[in-house]
Protein backbone atom coordinates (compact mmCIF):
# COMPACT_ATOMS: atom_id res chain seq x y z
CA UNK A 1 0.00 0.00 0.00
CA UNK A 2 1.58 3.31 -1.05
CA UNK A 3 1.24 6.11 1.47
CA UNK A 4 0.27 9.76 1.19
CA UNK A 5 0.66 10.22 4.95
CA UNK A 6 2.86 8.61 7.56
CA UNK A 7 1.59 5.14 8.38
CA UNK A 8 0.45 4.38 11.93
CA UNK A 9 0.35 0.75 13.04
CA UNK A 10 -1.43 -0.43 16.18
CA UNK A 11 -1.43 -3.97 17.53
CA UNK A 12 -4.87 -5.25 18.54
CA UNK A 13 -5.81 -8.81 19.55
CA UNK A 14 -4.65 -11.15 16.81
CA UNK A 15 -4.12 -8.39 14.25
CA UNK A 16 -2.09 -5.31 13.36
CA UNK A 17 -4.04 -2.30 12.10
CA UNK A 18 -2.25 0.17 9.83
CA UNK A 19 -3.83 3.51 8.93
CA UNK A 20 -2.33 5.92 6.42
CA UNK A 21 -3.53 8.29 3.71
CA UNK A 22 -4.54 5.36 1.50
CA UNK A 23 -6.88 3.87 4.07
CA UNK A 24 -6.85 0.96 6.51
CA UNK A 25 -5.09 -2.40 6.36
CA UNK A 26 -5.68 -5.16 8.90
CA UNK A 27 -3.04 -7.90 8.96
CA UNK A 28 -3.98 -10.89 11.08
CA UNK A 29 -1.56 -13.14 12.96
CA UNK A 30 -1.18 -16.78 11.90
CA UNK A 31 -3.56 -17.79 14.67
CA UNK A 32 -6.04 -15.11 13.63
CA UNK A 33 -5.90 -16.48 10.08
CA UNK A 34 -7.34 -19.80 11.21
CA UNK A 35 -10.78 -18.13 11.30
CA UNK A 36 -10.36 -15.03 9.15
CA UNK A 37 -8.67 -13.81 5.94
CA UNK A 38 -5.03 -12.80 6.34
CA UNK A 39 -5.72 -9.18 5.31
CA UNK A 40 -8.54 -6.69 5.15
CA UNK A 41 -7.92 -3.51 3.14
CA UNK A 42 -10.31 -0.56 3.13
CA UNK A 43 -9.82 2.54 0.97
CA UNK A 44 -10.97 5.89 2.44
CA UNK A 45 -13.75 6.19 -0.13
CA UNK A 46 -15.08 2.75 0.88
CA UNK A 47 -15.04 3.39 4.63
CA UNK A 48 -18.64 4.29 5.44
CA UNK A 49 -17.90 4.38 9.17
CA UNK A 50 -17.62 1.96 12.05
CA UNK A 51 -19.36 0.54 15.09
CA UNK A 52 -17.35 0.27 18.26
CA UNK A 53 -17.26 -1.07 21.78
CA UNK A 54 -14.42 0.04 24.03
CA UNK A 55 -12.50 -2.57 26.04
CA UNK A 56 -12.12 -2.33 29.79
CA UNK A 57 -9.57 -3.84 32.15
CA UNK A 58 -11.67 -7.00 32.34
CA UNK A 59 -13.63 -7.23 29.08
CA UNK A 60 -12.70 -7.13 25.38
CA UNK A 61 -13.71 -4.48 22.88
CA UNK A 62 -13.93 -4.25 19.12
CA UNK A 63 -14.22 -2.02 16.07
CA UNK A 64 -16.56 -3.16 13.31
CA UNK A 65 -15.96 -1.51 9.94
CA UNK A 66 -18.88 -0.57 7.71
CA UNK A 67 -17.56 -0.95 4.16
CA UNK A 68 -19.19 -0.02 0.86
CA UNK A 69 -18.64 -3.51 -0.52
CA UNK A 70 -18.66 -5.83 2.48
CA UNK A 71 -16.14 -8.69 2.34
CA UNK A 72 -17.12 -12.32 2.70
CA UNK A 73 -18.23 -13.33 6.20
CA UNK A 74 -18.76 -9.69 7.20
CA UNK A 75 -21.28 -8.88 9.91
CA UNK A 76 -23.70 -6.45 8.26
CA UNK A 77 -25.43 -5.51 11.51
CA UNK A 78 -23.76 -4.29 14.71
CA UNK A 79 -22.34 -7.23 16.64
CA UNK A 80 -23.37 -7.49 20.27
CA UNK A 81 -21.23 -9.38 22.72
CA UNK A 82 -17.72 -10.77 22.27
CA UNK A 83 -18.77 -14.22 20.95
CA UNK A 84 -20.58 -12.53 18.04
CA UNK A 85 -17.29 -11.05 16.78
CA UNK A 86 -15.78 -14.45 16.01
CA UNK A 87 -15.54 -15.20 12.31
CA UNK A 88 -16.66 -11.69 11.28
CA UNK A 89 -14.16 -10.48 8.68
CA UNK A 90 -14.98 -6.79 9.20
CA UNK A 91 -14.34 -6.85 12.97
CA UNK A 92 -11.07 -6.25 14.84
CA UNK A 93 -11.00 -7.31 18.49
CA UNK A 94 -9.11 -5.60 21.33
CA UNK A 95 -8.11 -7.60 24.39
CA UNK A 96 -9.01 -6.53 27.95
CA UNK A 97 -6.68 -3.71 28.97
CA UNK A 98 -6.09 -2.42 25.41
CA UNK A 99 -7.89 0.85 26.01
CA UNK A 100 -4.98 2.89 24.63
CA UNK A 101 -4.74 0.82 21.45
CA UNK A 102 -8.50 1.04 20.91
CA UNK A 103 -8.45 4.80 21.45
CA UNK A 104 -5.58 5.34 19.03
CA UNK A 105 -7.27 3.37 16.22
CA UNK A 106 -10.59 5.13 16.86
CA UNK A 107 -8.82 8.50 16.63
CA UNK A 108 -6.90 7.56 13.48
CA UNK A 109 -10.11 6.48 11.76
CA UNK A 110 -11.79 9.73 12.81
CA UNK A 111 -8.94 11.79 11.35
CA UNK A 112 -8.83 9.70 8.17
CA UNK A 113 -12.54 10.08 7.44
CA UNK A 114 -12.62 13.76 8.38
CA UNK A 115 -9.58 14.51 6.20
CA UNK A 116 -7.38 15.65 9.08
CA UNK A 117 -3.64 14.89 9.32
CA UNK A 118 -3.24 11.50 10.96
CA UNK A 119 -0.45 12.88 13.12
CA UNK A 120 -3.04 14.70 15.25
CA UNK A 121 -3.86 11.35 16.85
CA UNK A 122 -2.20 11.19 20.29
CA UNK A 123 -0.19 8.07 21.01
CA UNK A 124 -2.42 7.16 23.95
CA UNK A 125 -5.85 8.55 23.17
CA UNK A 126 -8.49 7.83 25.77
CA UNK A 127 -11.42 6.01 24.11
CA UNK A 128 -14.81 7.57 24.44
CA UNK A 129 -17.26 5.49 26.41
CA UNK A 130 -19.68 3.63 24.16
CA UNK A 131 -22.41 1.08 24.71
CA UNK A 132 -21.95 -2.34 23.16
CA UNK A 133 -21.89 -2.13 19.37
CA UNK A 134 -23.01 1.48 19.39
CA UNK A 135 -23.17 2.84 15.84
CA UNK A 136 -21.31 5.94 14.89
CA UNK A 137 -23.36 9.01 14.10
CA UNK A 138 -25.77 8.67 11.18
CA UNK A 139 -25.36 5.41 9.30
CA UNK A 140 -22.06 4.39 10.89
CA UNK A 141 -20.37 7.76 10.72
CA UNK A 142 -17.68 8.54 13.21
CA UNK A 143 -18.91 9.68 16.60
CA UNK A 144 -15.77 10.96 18.15
CA UNK A 145 -14.06 14.19 17.58
CA UNK A 146 -11.25 14.03 20.13
CA UNK A 147 -11.77 15.65 23.49
CA UNK A 148 -10.43 19.17 23.88
CA UNK A 149 -7.71 17.85 26.15
CA UNK A 150 -6.44 15.22 23.74
CA UNK A 151 -6.71 17.53 20.71
CA UNK A 152 -4.62 20.25 22.29
CA UNK A 153 -2.10 17.99 23.99
CA UNK A 154 -0.98 16.27 20.78
CA UNK A 155 2.32 17.81 19.74
CA UNK A 156 1.23 18.72 16.22
CA UNK A 157 -2.51 19.04 16.77
CA UNK A 158 -4.07 22.01 14.94
CA UNK A 159 -5.58 24.50 17.32
CA UNK A 160 -9.11 24.20 15.93
CA UNK A 161 -12.58 23.70 17.28
CA UNK A 162 -13.10 20.01 16.61
CA UNK A 163 -16.85 20.17 17.04
CA UNK A 164 -17.05 22.67 14.21
CA UNK A 165 -14.97 20.62 11.77
CA UNK A 166 -16.22 17.15 12.75
CA UNK A 167 -18.21 15.19 10.17
CA UNK A 168 -21.95 15.86 10.73
CA UNK A 169 -24.41 13.11 11.56
CA UNK A 170 -26.53 13.37 8.41
CA UNK A 171 -25.69 14.18 4.80
CA UNK A 172 -28.32 16.57 3.40
CA UNK A 173 -30.14 15.66 0.21
CA UNK A 174 -29.51 17.76 -2.89
CA UNK A 175 -32.27 20.26 -3.62
CA UNK A 176 -33.51 19.13 -7.03
CA UNK A 177 -35.64 22.26 -7.27
CA UNK A 178 -32.63 24.60 -7.15
CA UNK A 179 -31.60 26.73 -10.11
CA UNK A 180 -30.23 24.28 -12.68
CA UNK A 181 -27.97 27.04 -14.00
CA UNK A 182 -26.44 27.58 -10.57
CA UNK A 183 -22.67 27.23 -10.12
CA UNK A 184 -22.77 23.97 -8.17
CA UNK A 185 -26.06 22.42 -9.32
CA UNK A 186 -25.55 18.74 -10.19
CA UNK A 187 -21.97 18.67 -8.96
CA UNK A 188 -20.48 16.22 -6.44
CA UNK A 189 -18.96 18.40 -3.75
CA UNK A 190 -16.69 17.49 -0.83
CA UNK A 191 -15.38 19.89 1.80
CA UNK A 192 -12.25 19.80 3.94
CA UNK A 193 -10.73 21.97 6.65
CA UNK A 194 -12.18 24.64 8.92
CA UNK A 195 -14.86 27.10 7.80
CA UNK A 196 -15.05 29.27 10.91
CA UNK A 197 -17.38 30.62 12.11
CA UNK A 198 -19.51 28.03 10.27
CA UNK A 199 -19.77 24.41 11.31
CA UNK A 200 -19.25 21.85 8.58
CA UNK A 201 -22.95 20.92 8.65
CA UNK A 202 -23.88 24.50 7.74
CA UNK A 203 -21.52 24.39 4.76
CA UNK A 204 -23.01 21.07 3.68
CA UNK A 205 -26.51 22.55 3.92
CA UNK A 206 -25.75 25.54 1.69
CA UNK A 207 -24.13 23.27 -0.90
CA UNK A 208 -27.07 20.84 -0.92
CA UNK A 209 -29.58 23.70 -1.06
CA UNK A 210 -27.88 24.87 -4.26
CA UNK A 211 -28.56 21.48 -5.85
CA UNK A 212 -25.23 19.72 -5.35
CA UNK A 213 -24.60 16.23 -3.98
CA UNK A 214 -22.49 16.31 -0.83
CA UNK A 215 -19.77 13.67 -0.50
CA UNK A 216 -17.86 12.76 2.63
CA UNK A 217 -14.70 11.72 0.79
CA UNK A 218 -12.88 12.66 -2.38
CA UNK A 219 -13.60 9.96 -4.97
CA UNK A 220 -13.60 9.54 -8.73
CA UNK A 221 -17.10 11.07 -8.72
CA UNK A 222 -15.99 14.29 -7.00
CA UNK A 223 -16.16 17.37 -9.22
CA UNK A 224 -15.50 20.08 -6.62
CA UNK A 225 -13.50 20.25 -3.38
CA UNK A 226 -14.08 23.27 -1.14
CA UNK A 227 -11.04 23.92 1.04
CA UNK A 228 -11.27 25.67 4.39
CA UNK A 229 -8.38 26.84 6.50
CA UNK A 230 -6.13 24.24 8.14
CA UNK A 231 -2.61 24.09 9.49
CA UNK A 232 -1.45 21.73 6.73
CA UNK A 233 -2.64 20.16 3.50
CA UNK A 234 -5.39 17.67 4.37
CA UNK A 235 -5.52 14.15 2.93
CA UNK A 236 -8.66 15.13 0.99
CA UNK A 237 -6.87 17.98 -0.74
CA UNK A 238 -3.90 15.72 -1.51
CA UNK A 239 -6.23 13.13 -3.00
CA UNK A 240 -8.06 15.76 -5.08
CA UNK A 241 -4.80 17.11 -6.50
CA UNK A 242 -3.65 13.58 -7.33
CA UNK A 243 -6.88 12.91 -9.22
CA UNK A 244 -6.64 16.27 -10.98
CA UNK A 245 -3.11 15.44 -12.13
CA UNK A 246 -4.44 12.16 -13.51
CA UNK A 247 -6.96 14.05 -15.64
CA UNK A 248 -10.09 14.07 -13.46
CA UNK A 249 -12.27 17.15 -13.98
CA UNK A 250 -12.21 18.37 -10.39
CA UNK A 251 -12.09 22.00 -9.23
CA UNK A 252 -10.57 23.24 -5.98
CA UNK A 253 -12.24 26.29 -4.43
CA UNK A 254 -11.60 28.26 -1.30
CA UNK A 255 -14.56 28.82 1.00
CA UNK A 256 -14.72 32.47 -0.07
CA UNK A 257 -14.97 31.35 -3.71
CA UNK A 258 -17.91 29.11 -2.78
CA UNK A 259 -19.65 31.92 -0.90
CA UNK A 260 -19.12 34.28 -3.82
CA UNK A 261 -20.46 31.75 -6.32
CA UNK A 262 -23.57 31.26 -4.19
CA UNK A 263 -24.06 35.00 -3.72
CA UNK A 264 -23.48 34.85 0.03
CA UNK A 265 -21.43 36.99 2.39
CA UNK A 266 -19.26 35.45 5.08
CA UNK A 267 -20.85 35.64 8.51
CA UNK A 268 -18.64 37.64 10.89
CA UNK A 269 -16.79 35.81 13.63
CA UNK A 270 -17.03 36.90 17.23
CA UNK A 271 -13.57 38.48 17.04
CA UNK A 272 -14.74 40.61 14.10
CA UNK A 273 -17.53 42.28 16.05
CA UNK A 274 -16.13 42.25 19.58
CA UNK A 275 -16.20 45.74 21.01
CA UNK A 276 -18.51 47.08 18.30
CA UNK A 277 -22.25 47.71 18.27
CA UNK A 278 -22.84 45.20 15.46
CA UNK A 279 -25.32 42.44 16.25
CA UNK A 280 -23.98 38.89 16.34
Amino acid sequence: MSTTAAAHTVTAHGADITVDGDGVRVRRTPMGQTLLPAELTVAPADLRGWYHHAPTDTSPGWIQFSITEAPDNAALRPVRGFPATRGASDVVVFAPGQQDEFGEVHQLLTNLQAGFPLETAPASAEPESAPAASPTAGETQQTAAPSEKSATSAQSAPQKTWQRVATPDTVPEANTGADANGPVFGQNVTVTGDFAPYEKGEVWDMIAEAGATVGKNVTKKTTLLVIGEWGSVTSKEKRARELKEKGQDISLWSFDELLSALGKSRRPDLDDVKGTSAPF
